[in-house]
Order: structure tokens, then sequence, then C-alpha cells
């Protein structure tokens, strides 16, 4: 299990983290997968966490860039998120993570 996280930082740049939801049924990977983020930075991912559309919940979880996720009590910063699609629809979201 892991913990999406919204980040709301206050006037003085301190991040206050309020849970979002927690994610059943996911898997989260090492990596060292270099990328490039929507803004063309290139980054490289610490891991890899797969929402499949079928079996992972909530279901109707949406990820978006800047968000946390903790996972074993470690932080990572939502870099990617990359909805797969197959023949059917969502197959799954693969969500890339520094941290």
């Amino acid at each position: 299990t892991a913990t999406l996280m919204r980040v709301q930082p206050d006037a003085y740049g301190a991040e206050t983290l309020t849970p979002l939801a927690t994610l059943t049924r996911v898997r989260v990977e090492p990596s060292a997968t270099m990328t490039l983020t929507r803004d063309n930075t290139r980054v490289q991912l610490s891991a890899l966490l797969l929402h499949d559309a079928r079996h992972s919940l909530p279901s109707e979880v949406t990820f978006a860039l800047g968000q946390r996720v903790v996972f074993e009590g470690k932080p990572y910063r939502v870099m990617t998120v990359e909805p797969m699609r197959d023949g059917r629809g969502l197959h799954h979201i693969e969500v890339g993570l520094l941290g």
C-alpha cells in the first residue's frame, strides 16, 4: 500500500501534506530511468508506481504532477503520469516518482 498526498505550500515555502487516498494493490518498482517531464526537464526517476485500471484501489484516483506518494515510509514526488491503454481502454497508469 501507498498513500497519495496533496501538497500545499505556505507563504514561507514550507509544504503541508494532506492525504488524498490510500492506494492498495499497486506495484512500486525501483527505477533508474531518465525521462523528460512535460516541461522538457530531464530527470532520473527513483521509482515507478503502477496503478492497474482493474485491480488497484481506489479505481477513480487522479494523479497529478507535484503530488507526493509515501511508500514504505519514504516520500516521493510525482514527476510523470502516463496512462497506458490497450485495445479495450485504460490498462494501467505509470506514475514516475522522484525521491
